[in-house]
This record gives C-alpha cells, sequence and structure tokens, in this order.
C-alpha cells in the first residue's frame, strides 16, 4: 500500500477480538486513505515482509493491539534483528500467555521508543477483560522494559479509548503516534484526548 507520507509507515494490528469487533480496524479505515496498513495478528509474516520492503530511510510504526500487541513486539524484534530498528512500538493491552524478561529486554533493545497501555478498566466481569484474562495479560511486566507505560481506565476492547488516553495530562499512545506520523492536522479524532473513562 503507498504512504502519503514517504518518510514514515504505521502498521496497526488487531487482535483476535478484531475478527467481530473491528476495533483496530475501524481506526485504520478513519484515517485518510494511505496513511496507514492494517494487519491481523496472525499476519506476522506479511507485516515482516511489508516492513522489511519499506524503504531504508523509512520510520516505521507498527501499533498492536492484545494478541497483535503482542505480534507487533514479536516482528519488532525480528526487524531489529535484522537492521530495521522500529522507530515507535505501541503495544495496546498486549496479551501472551507466556512472557519472559528476556523477550520483553530484546524487544526494548529492538526499537528506538516503546509506549505500553495497559487496559485497567471494565472490571473482572467485562466480556473483552476475561478474553484477555484467558489470553494472558502483560499487566505490570512491561513496566521496567517500556519507555512510557500508561493504565487507562478502559476495558480491553476500547482500543480508540486506550489509545487516547492521556494519563496525568501526559501525551497519550495516539499523541505520540501522531507526532512520529502525521502533522497535528492530519490526525483523525477517532482516539484523541480521553482523560476520564466513559
Amino acid at each position: 500500500m503507498p504512504s502519503s507520507n514517504p518518510a514514515h509507515w504505521l502498521a496497526l494490528i488487531g487482535g483476535m477480538g478484531d475478527a467481530t469487533h473491528a476495533a483496530v480496524r475501524a481506526v485504520h479505515d478513519a484515517l485518510p486513505p494511505g496513511r496507514s496498513q492494517y494487519f491481523s495478528h496472525l499476519d506476522d509474516g506479511k507485516l515482516f515482509e511489508a516492513a522489511m520492503a519499506r524503504p531504508g530511510g523509512e520510520t516505521l510504526i507498527l501499533v498492536g493491539h492484545s494478541w497483535g500487541g503482542e505480534m507487533a513486539a514479536r516482528v519488532a524484534l525480528r526487524l531489529g534483528r535484522a537492521g530495521r530498528k522500529v522507530a515507535l512500538l505501541v503495544t495496546v493491552d498486549p496479551v501472551k500467555r507466556v512472557l519472559s524478561h528476556g523477550f520483553l529486554g530484546a524487544v526494548r533493545e529492538c526499537v528506538q521508543c516503546w509506549v505500553n497501555i495497559r487496559a485497567t478498566g471494565g472490571g473482572r466481569r467485562d466480556h473483552s477483560n476475561l478474553v484477555a484474562a484467558i489470553g494472558g495479560p502483560w499487566g505490570l511486566r512491561p513496566k521496567a522494559y517500556a519507555d512510557r507505560f500508561i493504565e487507562a481506565p478502559f476495558a480491553h476492547r476500547d482500543f480508540a479509548a486506550l489509545l487516547g488516553y492521556r494519563q496525568d495530562g501526559l501525551e497519550s499512545g495516539w499523541d505520540i503516534v501522531g507526532k512520529t506520523r502525521f502533522s497535528a492536522a492530519n490526525i483523525p479524532n477517532v482516539a484523541s484526548g480521553y482523560t476520564t473513562p466513559k
């Protein structure tokens, strides 16, 4: 997919729930054409190949939710080991059953900036939080590795709200993507400025 800004490439990666709820797909679809490329959490090979095919000077930005966050981290690690360091990795309430500190440390070394967003809202009986619990939430583990660790008072399913949440008045994950990727005028309002839960 051609990029409207040849200096940057944004990949949005949806988790398993995106197949039915399309939370990440909705953000991708709200962006102007050519602003992002969408991948499923099952497309790790396609994501790696697409990123490697980008021009060498292009900034790589990976934003993944749920299992898509875990996949984005895995691909960022692969890219780094192949000599293509990711400029920005945003993992939004990522899940994986087995997670080691060695893996997190290796991911940290392969990205220039890492933002991790943890969902803390919705309660234990929220369906999406239950599904995430089965998948194995990363919880607090990335806190020692990510450049920015955000705890957002939204449920696991609320991708746009999680990505747009400004904890303690600081920049949201979306704000950081915007600074890296877009001019302020081109950022859609789909995920901006959440400061309190719905």
